[in-house]
């Protein structure tokens, strides 16, 4: 049997060249390791220098407060069944020139008139000016009063009545109202004339009785009464003040009103208060 040496003995040979070659590079990085590395005086030894930078980041937040600022009016509105905005309540100014018409009562007053007349009726017809925007106004007064007799003076023919003329200043509260039915408080006085006849004064200290310028002094004679009555007019000046309350709608006012008008005749006092009811008209 042939035995073939030639492929093992070659590859035996290889790996032992190999292993050597291998030893031999070994050898020399070994040596190549211990040798000295040359160094010379004039230059300063190689330092490898790595610079770390470090960047530290800081997030600050800033917050800015913010103040929102809303302004609020109020604004009060009146909506009517149409959805539509009624128009601001406006105040009403109140005045301007009136004439009117009242009626009421006329009431005797004081001892010496009120023992031969009786309470009657009156009718006044009031015509002014009321200054817008002013509390201050005047007023005309044409007014008419009769009266009842009594007692024994239902013997003289003539009925006792008084026509007056006054000349008035009136003061109003107030001058102005946000309500369509305006309310106003006001009052008056000034200077009256008077126009009278038949009226019966009494004076109760000495027992005299005046009827115009007729002047009975003895009672046991026709009960006190002149033998001649005077139904003629006479006239006179006095004064008159008062007060009222009057509503108005509109252009008209209706009102409320009490006055005290006072004169003398013959020495004898004569006073009477009017309440009457009526309307004005501007």
């Amino acid at each position: 049997m042939r035995i073939r040496s030639s492929p093992l003995i070659l590859g035996t040979l290889g790996a032992l060249l190999v292993a050597s070659t291998a030893m031999a590079q070994t050898d020399s990085t070994r040596r190549r390791s211990t040798e000295r590395i040359p160094i010379s005086k004039g230059e300063p030894p190689r330092v490898d220098t790595l610079t770390v930078f470090r960047t530290d980041t800081v997030t600050r937040t800033i917050t800015k407060r913010i103040h929102d600022t809303v302004r609020v009016r109020r604004v009060d509105t009146v909506r009517t069944a149409y959805g539509v905005l009624a128009p601001p309540i406006r105040m009403r100014e109140i005045g301007g020139f009136y004439a009117g018409l009242a009626f009421g009562a006329a009431i005797p007053s004081g001892d010496e008139f009120t023992n031969f007349q009786s309470t009657g009726w009156n009718v006044t017809v009031p015509v002014g000016w009321d200054p817008i925007g002013s509390p201050a106004g005047a007023r005309l007064n044409l007014a008419y009063s009769q009266f009842g007799k009594r007692g024994v003076f239902d013997q003289t023919f003539a009925t006792p009545e008084i026509f007056q003329t006054d000349f008035d200043l009136k003061l109003r509260f107030p001058v102005e109202s946000p309500l369509v039915r305006r309310f106003q408080v006001y009052g008056l006085g000034g200077v009256t004339y008077n126009a009278f006849r038949a009226l019966a004064q009494f004076d109760r200290v000495s027992g005299v009785v005046a009827v115009g310028d007729s002047i009975g002094r003895s009672i046991a004679i026709n009960f006190g009464f002149p033998q001649i009555v005077d139904n003629d007019w006479h006239s006179a000046w006095g004064w008159n003040a008062g007060g009222g309350l009057q509503m108005g709608f509109h252009r008209a006012n209706v009102f409320v009103e009490s006055r005290y008008v006072h004169f003398s005749h013959n020495s004898f006092s004569v006073a009477q208060v009017p309440i009457i009811i009526g309307a004005s008209w501007f």
